[in-house]
């Protein structure tokens, strides 16, 4: 007899209030970034300004998923609760920012490598939904789990931080998502589990030991 190990999976079935945390969670954030970008004299942003950010942060992700996989109208905009939530986390940031967890403490540091994880998971998932190839799943998986950060750095006039030499971030991303489909065969449940924990745990673990990528070395000039 085989024993089997029921896990819900959180991916195919999120519940509601994980889903519009996940987006409260990146909206935050996007607001956070905003806020501290007016100590940059050159990048000031009103309220406006911080609503955008927190809306490509919460949802940016979601809208490129949707976008590849022309699952239009995209789910986000489906209800009105997404940008409800969007729209709570810029006020409340706007309001109580001091009071809200730095972008560098350990508390934001969890919920932002949660957010990463589901993105990642539940864009792989719905790729796979879509009979899309694994290849083509994990572009779309990526996609969702880091376009959000990198609309928002271009909005800022900043050069996306995944492109540049540092802590891990992108490669997190795709280590969770090889998880997910090595594991989903077996178990959807586990599937989703682990690929997020990975990401949790890995996300801390190159923060802990400072594990930093390398820049790439130059091509040699013909004429040198």
């Amino acid at each position: 007899m085989s024993l089997a190990i029921d896990v819900p999976n959180i991916v195919i079935n999120t519940p509601e209030w994980l889903a519009l945390l996940t987006t409260g969670v990146g909206a935050a954030e996007g607001a956070v970034l905003a806020r501290n970008s007016t100590r940059n004299k050159s990048v000031q942003m009103d309220f406006v300004g911080c609503l955008v950010l927190a809306l490509f942060m919460g949802l940016g992700g979601g809208f490129a998923r949707d976008a590849l996989l022309g699952n239009t109208p995209v789910l986000a905009l489906r209800t009105p609760w997404y940008v409800v939530v969007v729209i709570i986390a810029a006020v409340l940031v706007t309001l109580l920012g001091r009071f809200i967890p730095s972008t560098h403490s350990k508390a934001f540091l969890l919920l932002d490598s949660l957010t990463l994880g589901l993105y990642a998971a539940i864009g792989v998932q719905l790729a796979l939904d879509f009979d899309v190839s694994l290849i083509g799943a994990v572009v779309v998986g990526m996609f969702a789990s880091l376009s959000g950060g990198i609309i928002v750095s271009v909005l800022k006039r900043e050069t996306p931080q995944i492109l540049l030499t540092g802590s891990p971030y992108a490669a997190l991303a795709f280590i969770g998502i090889v998880v997910y489909l090595v594991v989903a065969p077996y178990s959807g449940g586990l599937a989703s589990v682990a690929c997020v924990s990975i990401v949790v745990v890995t996300r801390f673990a190159v923060l802990r030991w400072n594990i930093k990528t390398r820049a790439t070395v130059p091509l040699q000039s013909r004429d040198g």
